[in-house]
């Protein structure tokens, strides 16, 4: 949703998991052409990467990372998050990113499901509203909304996508954040919907999140995963 309210989260190689007694299977969640990778020194958890290098935030240890922050709640089942009730943030808080690209995808079950992915926010302890007053948030909503900054892949309420660029209702749709600096650019369905510097330099690390929206529809989440851009 717009904010919270309209109103108002190395080295393993397949050999060393093996030897650590790590069944595979549990590290490939998100879909069958990812690999499992190693462990990053200081880490409390297993990281499990996929092919082009980015980590599993879906994983079955990165799962447990997860924390709700406000109403309502995320529940997942093989690979795939689903939101109910709110509002709320959903956030990883394994580590918080600096400059990353982050990938992922959605499907709304009904016309204008809401929901978001909160970007470079801090620790939000019991308030949600952190991530919208101290981070940012790319919007998934309206395809055609009477406010252009409500529209899907915008990051709202700075910057108004070109286009929503969804397939239809009941179909997933692939996108990617690339956060540097200050400078934001946002692909959904593979086209480049936005780019944006912010101008206040709100933040430049955070953490990442979701959003739950109390708006009686449904949006998931599945191939959440993120990728650190030195």
């Amino acid at each position: 949703m717009n904010g919270l309210d309209k109103s108002g989260g190395m080295a393993w190689a397949f050999g060393g998991a093996l030897r650590l007694g790590l069944p595979l299977l549990l590290l490939l969640t998100a879909s069958p052409e990812m690999e499992a990778a190693g462990q990053a020194g200081g880490d409390k958890f297993p990281q499990v990467f996929d092919k082009e290098g980015f980590e599993l935030l879906f994983s079955k240890a990165a799962l447990n990372q997860w924390r709700q922050c406000g109403p309502g709640r995320f529940v997942t089942s093989n690979g795939v998050a689903t939101g109910e009730g709110g509002m709320g943030l959903w956030w990883y808080s394994g580590r918080q990113f600096t400059n990353f690209m982050l990938r992922g995808e959605f499907v709304q079950e009904q016309e204008i499901a809401d929901s978001g992915v909160f970007l470079r926010f801090p620790d939000p302890k019991d308030d949600p509203w952190k991530a919208v007053r101290e981070g940012h948030e790319m919007e998934i909503g309206d395809p055609n909304p009477k406010d252009p900054t409500w529209r899907t892949g915008s990051i709202y309420p700075f910057k108004a996508s070109s286009e929503a660029n969804t397939k239809p209702i009941g179909q997933w749709n692939e996108y990617e954040i690339t956060c540097i600096g200050h400078d934001y650019s946002v692909r959904i369905n593979g086209e480049l919907v936005l780019t944006w510097t912010d101008p206040k330099q709100r933040t430049r690390a955070g953490y990442v999140g979701l959003q739950n929206y109390n708006d009686g529809k449904t949006v998931r989440h599945r191939n959440v995963r993120i990728k650190e851009i030195p």
